[in-house]
């Protein structure tokens, strides 16, 4: 026997309150979103603040500042389409368990221009599948297209961010046509973009040789901004 109240999962964002509205409509699956554009602007700051990128990177990476500002009032406004009150705010979940660790990982990181790309690289990706996750949730067919507008540009600065990690993943060579006589064929893994969890391992090994390992999952219950939460 036990206790039958379903059990909390991550860190309880909530008042303490038992009257809060646990509602997951789609202004808070859209307030989730802007505050995980606020988390991954105070990532990428941190990451310059470091001083462990420079040169063409280091511009690209400022790029990312000023568009994730964007795309966070972007969903501002698409909360307050959706009757809700947009949270100008890291999505406090993300700092705590991700984002304040990684940065702690940087500042003794072994190598700290492989870890900065790799976390950023990281944020894209997780934050493209996350408007890819979040899409389909939202119930208001009016929400979607500006919700995956923004998903859409986020998918193409992680792809800039991919070849900065490695630039040749991608090489011309790959996309010469030869004259054989069987065609090679290709596959991609799916039609649309992964929304598995990507881990992120970083930071100067400790005594046993092990790094920081940290997973960037798609929203879900332990990040969601309710409608009660506050900044």
């Amino acid at each position: 026997s036990g206790p039958e109240e379903p059990g909390k999962i991550g860190v309880e964002l909530l008042p303490e309150e038992e009257a809060a509205d646990l509602t997951v409509d789609d202004a808070v699956l859209l307030r989730t979103l802007q505050s995980l554009e606020y988390a991954t602007v105070e990532m990428v700051s941190a990451i310059i603040a470091s001083g462990a990128v420079s040169g063409n990177v280091l511009t690209t990476m400022e790029g990312l500042i000023a568009e994730h500002e964007r795309h966070a009032a972007e969903a501002g406004e698409l909360v307050t389409q959706a009757g809700g009150t947009p949270y100008e705010c890291p999505n406090p979940f993300a700092m705590d368990r991700i984002v304040e660790p990684l940065i702690a990982a940087l500042e003794t990181s072994d190598d700290p221009e492989r870890d900065a790309l790799e976390i950023a690289n990281g944020f894209e990706s997780m934050m493209t599948a996350s408007y890819q996750a979040i899409v389909e949730q939202i119930t208001e067919a009016s929400l979607r297209p500006g919700t995956m507008t923004i998903g859409n540009e986020t998918a193409r600065q992680a792809a800039v961010l991919a070849l900065a990690v490695d630039s040749e993943a991608v090489s011309p060579e790959l996309a010469t046509i030869e004259d054989e006589e069987f065609t090679v064929f290709y596959a991609i893994p799916a039609t649309f973009g992964q929304l598995t969890g990507i881990t992120l391992v970083v930071g100067a090994p400790d005594e046993e040789g092990a790094r920081l390992s940290v997973s960037l999952q798609t929203p879900a219950e332990n990040t969601f901004v309710y409608n009660d939460v506050s900044c």
